[in-house]
């Protein structure tokens, strides 16, 4: 996972002035995240009071669709930061303050017009588009790898003090909670043999 700074990320002088134009004098930023949940992202993007992570998730449609407006009418000249992944607001968002946060964690810009874009557009350039997707090879990695570890903890009582310690360090490589308590479980049920 990408680590996002308190800022989310750094505009050019252009690209500022830019966005005060279009957003009478705000700077707005938007990551686009089509391949992060809430929970994931939760701990990464730093927390302010004009920050809004996923705000589609307690908004309604409307609110959604006027969110970029709600905050150029905010009196507050604070810098505002927003993640989604809700097509109504990108449209609302130029490309110069825009990043897409890729399925394998890298933040990139994003070089096309999306400032009153076709929804389509959107939806298939950013919001599904394969270059931002880790490969087939890549989703299936991890699967390979979890797969692998418990190959080799399966039909046996006994382990190596070695091998233990090599299963242990690639379990505790594995962000996903679930997955590695149940691996470690099952590690623990084998008898370390000198």
């Amino acid at each position: 996972m990408v680590e996002i700074t308190d800022n989310f990320f750094d505009l050019s002088e252009d690209q500022e002035s830019m966005s005060k134009m279009i957003y009478n004098n705000k700077i707005i930023k938007c990551i686009v995240a089509p391949y992060h949940s809430y929970a994931q992202l939760e701990s990464v993007v730093p927390f302010t009071k004009t920050t809004f992570l996923f705000p589609e998730r307690e908004m309604t449609n409307d609110q959604t669709r006027t969110l970029i407006s709600m905050i150029v009418q905010n009196p507050s000249t604070e810098e505002f930061r927003i993640v989604t992944a809700n097509q109504n607001i990108i449209i609302d968002m130029i490309n110069d303050c825009v990043r897409i946060l890729t399925e394998g964690g890298s933040l990139i810009p994003y070089d096309q017009k999306t400032f009153m874009a076709n929804i389509h557009d959107i939806r298939y350039n950013i919001l599904e588009n394969k270059d931002h997707q880790l490969s087939d090879h890549d989703k299936t990695l991890g699967h390979q790898k979890i797969n692998g570890l418990i190959q080799r903890m399966e039909n046996r009582d006994t382990i190596s003090q070695s091998e233990h310690d090599d299963i242990l360090k690639s379990i505790e490589s594995i962000g996903e909670p679930l997955i590695s308590d149940a691996l470690k479980g099952k590690l623990r049920y084998l008898t370390i043999i000198p």
